[in-house]
Order: C-alpha cells, then sequence, then structure tokens
C-alpha cells in the first residue's frame, strides 16, 4: 500500500517542501522529545554537549547520533511513510538500494536562540545540480509555532542552480512552516532554509533526519575506509594522513556518545 498521497509528491516537486500532519501520534511526539531532552542534559552534564557553533547565544543544541542512542529512534526510521517518501525523492533505475541515511540528530531551540541564515543540505559547488542528492525530513516534537523557531523555507529555490548568498538572509521571501507536533516536513537537499528565532518562553525540539543517494557513497567510497583501516593505523596517522582517509569528516562533538535510553 502506497501510504506517500499523490499531494505529498506534487508539493515536493513543485515547492521543494511538504508536510504531513499527524505522522506519529502527540504521545509519541511527546515520548520522543522527553528522550531528545533527557539526552541533551545528560550530554551537558558530561561537558560533550553540541552548541550549533553559528549562534552567540549558545541556545541552539544538537544530540547527534540518535540511532545509536534509543531503540525508539531507530523504530522511527523504519517508518513506512519515512521510506517510501524517500524511495519516491531519490527513484532511478537501479537494483541497488536508492538512499542511506546521512545523519540523525535533534535540533533543540532554546528561548532566545536567533535564526539561522538560509542554507541548503547539498553540499555540492556551484552550479548546484538540480537532482536531489540530499533530502531532509524534520519531525515535530513541539507544535512548530510562529514564534518559537518554525522552520523557514523559500518556496521553489530547489529549483535554482546556486547556493543562498548573504544578502539574501533579508531580500528572500521565507515562509514559516507551522504545524502540530507529530507532523513530519520532507524538504529537497537543495531548498533554502534556516530555523527561525525562538521568541517564545519554551524549548522547541524537532527531529532531523537527513538522507543522501546512495550513488553519492557508491562513487566517493569504493573502499569503506573507516572499516577497513587498521584502528592502530587510524590512530598514529598524521593529521594529513587522517584528512586524506577522510577520519572524523562529518563527525560532530558528542555524536557517539553511547545513552541508550531504553
Amino acid at each position: 500500500m502506497d501510504v506517500v498521497s499523490s499531494k505529498l509528491k506534487l508539493d515536493f516537486n513543485e515547492l521543494g517542501y511538504c508536510i504531513e500532519a499527524n505522522a506519529i501520534s502527540h504521545s509519541k511526539a511527546e515520548e520522543l522529545k522527553a528522550l531528545v531532552l533527557d539526552m541533551a542534559l545528560h550530554e551537558k552534564k558530561k561537558g560533550n554537549s553540541y552548541v550549533y557553533p553559528f549562534d552567540p547565544t549558545g541556545n541552539t543544541q544538537r544530540v547527534w547520533n540518535l540511532t545509536n542512542k534509543s531503540s525508539e529512534f531507530r523504530k522511527l526510521l523504519e517508518a513506512d511513510l519515512l521510506y517510501e517518501m524517500m524511495e519516491f525523492i531519490f527513484d532511478r533505475p537501479t537494483s541497488h538500494q536508492l538512499f542511506h541515511l546521512s545523519s540523525f540528530q535533534a535540533n533543540v531551540i532554546h528561548p532566545g536562540a536567533p535564526r539561522q541564515k538560509l542554507h541548503m543540505d547539498t553540499p555540492f559547488p556551484e552550479p548546484v545540480p538540480l537532482w536531489p542528492a540530499k533530502a531532509n525530513s524534520i519531525w515535530m516534537l513541539d507544535d512548530f509555532t510562529e514564534s518559537n523557531g518554525a522552520t523557514e523555507v523559500v518556496p521553489r529555490s530547489h529549483k535554482l542552480d546556486h547556493k543562498p548568498k548573504p544578502q539574501d538572509d533579508t531580500d528572500s521571501i521565507c515562509e514559516k512552516i507551522i504545524g502540530m507536533k507529530g507532523s513530519v516536513i520532507f524538504t529537497h537537499g537543495n531548498l533554502w532554509h534556516r530555523a527561525g528565532a525562538n521568541e517564545s518562553e519554551t524549548i522547541r525540539v524537532g527531529l532531523l533526519c537527513s538522507f543522501a543517494a546512495s550513488y553519492i557513497k557508491e562513487i566517493g567510497s569504493e573502499e569503506d575506509q573507516s572499516l577497513v583501516i587498521n584502528e592502530k593505523i587510524k590512530i598514529e596517522s598524521s593529521e594529513r594522513l587522517k584528512s586524506i582517509l577522510g577520519i572524523g569528516h562529518g563527525l560532530k562533538d558528542g555524536a557517539f556518545v553511547v545513552h541508550d535510553c531504553d
């Protein structure tokens, strides 16, 4: 049974994003939020929390590698809606898996956090290819409101072949995505977007579950260097060799903290 509606597909192709209300129940959203806040507090107490570096206030915290930290998040990864939406986005004639998980994290926006800069999730140089090499899903564990840092997007910007410039932060017409907790937003990796400012008095929590087309890994990694290189060699390697091997590339502080709440 196809759980992805034609409206979701049409909106995604035309606007670069789409939203599904009630993707998970309110009670499940509250359960996952409680897990995230417990992990965020745990990592803060341990001194290995990750604070978003572009937030000078220190009010934006990320909790990385949720796949490693609770079976509840692993269950979400296997949701039919998520899987089938990614199959639609990355559809192409191949016998291989169409996509792989890129990152799975929580974004905890505290009161006073400023809005992010406009950006896109696909790290291509310009001109940017227009096909979806990456896609994101943003799960609302709180209501996303006008004042608490709801995701802001520039509709149809996924059809542009360039990244947003600093001037676009003020010149672009952004749409704030308002929704009830339990909803999910799917975004094209090229879509210009940002987290809004949290001008409310409460925390706003969302999950960011990002995927990449499998051909990115196939093209870039004939051998998985993280697996084939001996741990002793990795530890003893020079900084230059580590950079060549890609050791630590894309990893964030606290990303591999094991804090399973099962």
